[in-house]
């Protein structure tokens, strides 16, 4: 077993081979603290529900600092990024929201049609047909 076998946390499901056969088994995975806090669980059951960031002890001062490492903070001064962590991240980590990158993630699975890497038939019809007129030559009546 990996890790400190002493130590491990386990997780508190159950495998889907013993619910088949109407048992309960265990899973044996190492589990990881939810955001409720009592609960533990593995990766495959119900681990999305982990909340890393508000778990930890972090101040404003060190959130900020987190902020300001960022790529597309790094032209922001030290008011501006102060304003926009007190403005839109304090708020959103006191409701326990989910941040703009998660839900807008989300929104690409549940929403087809906003996805940017399919296109629809005709779209990508009108593109070939585009490129197959750009590449067609016409012939001179001299040669």
């Amino acid at each position: 077993m990996v890790g400190r076998p002493m130590r491990k946390v386990f997780c508190q499901g159950f495998t889907r081979a013993g619910l088949r056969e109407g048992k309960k088994i265990p899973c044996r995975m190492k589990g990881y603290p939810l955001s409720g806090g009592k609960v533990f669980k593995c990766k495959y059951h119900g681990y999305q529900n982990y909340d890393k960031f508000n778990k930890a002890n972090y101040t404003d001062e060190t959130r900020i600092k987190q902020l300001s490492k960022l790529i597309q903070f790094r032209n922001y001064t030290d008011e501006q990024i102060k304003e926009y962590y007190y403005t839109k991240t304090k708020p959103r980590i006191n409701n326990k929201g989910k941040s703009v990158y998660h839900r807008r993630k989300i929104g690409k699975r549940n929403d087809p049609f906003r996805d940017t890497t399919r296109q629809a038939v005709s779209v990508q019809l009108s593109e070939v047909l585009q490129l197959l007129e750009k590449k067609s030559r016409t012939r001179n009546k001299d040669t």
